[in-house]
């Protein structure tokens, strides 16, 4: 015999479960797994925070339930238990501004399932007030409620429930259905022309025979189905004819779907579906097999929250399911009795819902709801920052969107010039335009592009090739590959010369002297050498040898001897892997003269026996740190060809104006959108085993990017609130090619002029604050330390002030440009550059205090037409573009663009420096120093670590394309 459902069915009543306690299934507090399959369905019982700071929002009556919110958030439309002389719900409004509380129901008979027109100016209801029995039934529910027994409680389906709109106050009350039957839990769709309800109408128009008649007598939701019409209650039209309870239909916040939920025909479970609109393409998105009911989508649409009995009938639970139903559903509470009937708040940062405890009480409460964690624990992409609403107040919730979309595995690390870059920084343009910003590029656009060199690939015409009495042809990619900073061309024969370790380190007060050329000739031979430095000697004795050891500094040790090039070898005693195949970017030396090739080890050690030696032997006493002398291949000659084909690509940078009547000065806030791809871009730090794993930048520099948006709307919506408070422009820059050089921000600020800039501030890693933030450069401007001052009583952010402007990051660019900065910066930590720096490592409570004090600063300087502080001029850190490591200090400070440049070209020289007592200058390029040509940066690097400090020396430069000859001291560093 078929089962028929008895009780129960509304998507609008919370208080059905009562009546299902003594119905028996699965313990609610079950052992918890990761994948719980439960008799009735499967889903996911993970832990998480998914909910937090809940609290209750209703206080007043027995009950009180199934709230939902207006379109801004403000306020939520309820029922309650709690009109005098009324034992059944009535329809509240609640301000959640101001706390008041106002009834737009009548006030008699029984109402439900309310909801606020998006103009905020009317609102529906169901409601049985026209009922002329209402004063009865009133009278029969009070005395039933005496009763010492009182009857399971069974939700009515009253037939003379109807659906009604009135003003916010509850006049001008209008009705809007008027067929017998029960009509209700109706919902405005997002634009306010629609309503979409639930009515067994049906049963009362259709000739019911047999089965189907039986049951709708038994129980009248048997044909309740799911309807839409207009907003005045014309042009009706049936979506579902099926056979049980469809109801509790909602739309989608875009207006395209409804998701609903529908009993089997006998009652036993309901699942949830979707559909269009028009009725059409209806989905199961559940299929726990159990009682699941009052489905609502989040605001993006991407997944569902509903309630369902799957662990029990005396403890309903919220759960979550994406929306296609392709996973399993994740479980949302954990409390004892019910929680039912969730709704979102529009801007999905917070969850409302219905809780029922043990003696049958029922109020609503509203907690902060973790969208992100949501995602990912039901395997759906980051949301679009653009597809979501984000508020015009720095919160935290909207800080986490966008880092978890910035983060996020789509976006691959967001490396510059990639099609990644691409897809945000169109986002960010597009945001930035819709607040009202206008775009501060070229023409008026949101973006500013630049060129450099991205990669590298190997052309068709590599060879390599020993000739003589030795005889060996090499194939490309599997015995040989060319380095991407080898000179390119034809390599006529030449003599082969083994050089150990290739290394020419000078003595030290602690080091003894290491030459791996000692005796050795080899002008216009090729050297091959050794990867890295020897093994086996004592740390302090690598920690020297380390400075160099870099292939780079062998490359220009080689030059510097005469040879024609350079072939570097692992050796058999490494242990470390050929690594050919796919040739990576390390950089272009610009003009270089030598030729660069990566050798297998097996090819070696062939080369190496002709010669009457083994290699595993002498790499053997090399790692122990003996000296031992070079030696020629005795008729050996190598003749080799390399091509390689450089790649460009196109850095993005995204830069916006907010524009202020009467302005003709500016303020800018930045921070670099790039980071490291999958390890390509940059210097990772991946460990063993990450290598090639998407390096997602939280922390670097989602947190930073996340703030300038965050500001960004801000003052958008300050401009248009209280326009009288700004006096000067602001800027917003998002930079690409920061983790390259500083690429973006070097680009943009030179052809800055036009903006009159007179501060700028960066965010740089603002994702990781501990006990405070470090406000860097402030020895920029004469004025910054005095404003941090007041920042940090305003804002009460605890700060460590530093003075340095030389930093790592594109604050740089603007100092060197002449413009006052300041830098936020939260600390270094384990994960940076590595694919470890996650989401959900990031402090986003703490990036909020710092956009606090960030906001702070950038009031004080908008404040006033003047310009709140002026440049000043200092002397750096002695560690720029020398290096931290190295012994002396000339004061030069880098241009990031060294791309085509044969030397090395300056920014400035840092003051009271040894380079600027020697009258360098910005845009200087070095071509000469201590009697070696500098064609690159490592020329120039190698030549500082010889040079001895405190004795006067030569520097060649270019300046406007004259050579000029200057005398320079460097300094030893203090």
């Amino acid at each position: 015999m078929k089962k028929v459902k008895v009780l129960l069915t509304s998507a609008c009543i919370f208080s059905l479960i009562s009546g299902l306690v003594a119905c028996q299934m699965k313990d609610t507090k079950s052992a918890v797994s990761k994948s719980e399959t439960a008799a009735t369905g499967a889903f996911s019982n993970e832990p998480h925070t998914l909910v937090g700071e809940a609290r209750q929002l209703t206080f007043t009556g027995p009950k009180s339930g199934e709230g939902y919110f207006s379109p801004d958030g403000k306020k939520m439309i309820f029922q309650s238990e709690r009109e005098p002389g009324n034992p059944f719900y009535q329809m509240y409004i609640l301000d959640l501004i101001s706390g008041d509380t106002t009834r737009v129901s009548p006030g008699h008979g029984k109402t439900t399932c309310g909801w606020i027109h998006p103009s905020m100016k009317k609102v529906l209801y169901s409601s049985t007030h026209l009922d002329p029995e209402t004063k009865k039934k009133t009278q029969e529910e009070y005395d039933n409620r005496k009763k010492a027994v009182k009857a399971r409680y069974s939700w009515s389906f009253d037939d003379n429930y109807d659906i009604f709109s009135s003003d916010l106050n509850g006049k001008s009350i209008q009705r809007l259905t008027r067929e017998k039957g029960y009509d209700a839990e109706g919902s405005y769709s997002p634009d306010g022309q629609w309503i979409a309800f639930a009515s067994n109408r049906a049963g009362y128009t259709e000739k019911l025979e047999g089965e189907d008649k039986k049951l709708f007598e038994q129980d009248p939701s048997y044909m309740m189905d799911i309807y839409i019409m207009k907003a005045d209650g014309t042009e009706v039209k049936r979506l579902t004819d099926s056979k049980g309870y469809d109801g509790g239909p909602f739309f989608s916040a875009d207006g395209k779907k409804i998701t609903w939920r529908r009993f089997s025909p006998n009652g036993s479970t309901a699942e949830i579906f979707t559909m269009n609109v028009d009725g059409s393409d209806q989905k199961q998105v559940t299929k726990l097999k159990s009682m699941s009911w009052a489905p609502y989508f989040h605001p993006s649409g991407d997944y569902i929250i509903f309630g369902s009995s799957v662990l029990g009938y005396h403890n309903f639970e919220l759960f979550i399911v994406d929306a296609e139903g392709k996973k399993a559903p994740v479980r949302v509470t954990s409390d004892e009795g019910f929680d039912g009937l969730p709704v979102f708040t529009p801007d999905g940062n917070s969850l409302s819902w219905t809780h029922r405890n043990e003696k049958g009480d029922s109020q609503i409460f509203i907690a902060k709801w973790d969208d992100a964690q949501a995602r990912k624990l039901l395997g759906l992409s980051a949301q679009d920052p653009a597809a979501g609403s984000l508020t015009a107040e720095v919160k935290v919730e909207d800080i986490k969107k966008w880092v978890y979309y910035l983060a996020s595995p789509e976006l691959q690390g967001r490396g510059t010039g990639t099609g990644e870059e691409k897809i945000y920084t169109a986002k960010l343009a597009q945001l930035l335009k819709s607040w009202g910003l206008t775009g501060a590029g070229p023409n008026g656009s949101f973006f500013e592009t630049f060129e450099f060199t991205s990669g590298v690939g190997l052309g068709a015409a590599n060879s390599l090739e020993v000739v003589g009495s030795f005889k060996k042809k090499y194939t490309v990619s599997k015995d040989f590959e060319p380095v991407s900073f080898s000179k390119t061309g034809d390599f006529r024969e030449a003599p082969v010369v083994f050089a150990g370790y290739g290394i020419k380190a000078p003595a030290s007060d602690k080091e003894a002297e290491y030459n791996s050329y000692k005796g050795l000739d080899v002008k216009g031979k090729w050297v091959m050498v050794l990867s890295d430095l020897p093994a086996n000697v004592s740390p302090q004795r690598r920690h020297y040898l380390n400075l160099y050891s870099r292939l780079q500094h062998k490359v220009t040790v080689a030059k510097n001897e005469g040879a024609v090039g350079i072939i570097v070898t692992n050796g058999p005693e490494s242990g470390l892997p050929e690594k050919f195949g796919k040739i990576k970017f390390e950089g272009s030396l610009s003009e270089s003269t030598l030729g660069v090739l990566r050798l297998s080890t097996s090819a070696a050690q062939e080369m190496i026996r002709y010669a009457g030696q083994d290699l595993i032997k002498l790499q053997m006493k090399l790692d122990k740190g003996e000296m031992l002398e070079g030696f020629v291949i005795p008729s050996a000659y190598i003749k080799a060809q390399v091509d390689l084909q450089f790649q460009k690509a196109q850095g993005i940078n995204v830069v916006a104006k907010l524009a202020v009547v009467g302005a003709d000065s500016a303020v800018m806030i930045g921070a670099h959108g790039d980071h490291l791809g999958h390890g390509q871009f940059g210097s990772s730090l991946a460990k063993t085993g990450e290598a090639g794993k998407a390096h997602v930048g939280a922390d670097d520099n989602a947190s930073g990017v996340a703030g300038v948006m965050e500001l960004a709307h801000y003052y958008a919506n300050l401009k248009a609130s209280k326009p009288g408070l700004l006096k000067k422009n602001i800027y917003f820059g998002i930079w690409s090619g920061e983790e390259l050089g500083n690429l973006g921000s070097s680009h943009f600020t030179k052809n800055m002029a036009k903006h009159n800039i007179t501060a700028y501030i960066n965010m740089d890693m603002i994702g990781r604050f501990k006990d405070r933030v470090f406000v860097q450069g402030l020895g920029s401007a004469d004025n910054w330390t005095r404003l941090a001052e007041e920042v940090g009583v305003r804002s009460a952010v605890p700060m460590i002030v530093q003075e340095d402007p030389y930093l790592p990051t594109d604050s740089l660019a603007f100092y060197l440009a002449g413009v006052p900065t300041a830098n936020f910066f939260t600390g270094s930590h384990a994960e940076y550059h590595s694919p470890r720096d996650i989401p959900e490592m990031v402090n986003y409570e703490g990036v909020a205090r710092v956009l606090t004090a960030v906001r702070s600063l950038t009031d004080l300087l908008v404040d006033s037409k003047l310009p709140m502080v002026k440049y000043v001029k200092v002397a750096g850190a002695q560690n720029r573009l020398e290096g931290r490591s190295f012994r002396v200090y000339l004061g030069t400070v880098p241009d990031y663009s060294q791309e085509g440049v044969k030397g090395v070209r300056i920014s400035g020289a840092s003051k009271d420096s040894p380079a600027e007592k020697a009258g360098l200058k910005d845009k200087d390029i070095i071509t000469e120093f201590g009697g070696t040509k500098i064609e690159n940066l490592y020329d120039y690097v190698y030549t500082l670590q010889s040079v001895k400090p405190n004795q006067e020396t030569i520097m060649k430069i270019l300046r406007d394309g004259k050579p000029l000859e200057l005398k320079i001291t460097p300094k030893l560093k203090e």
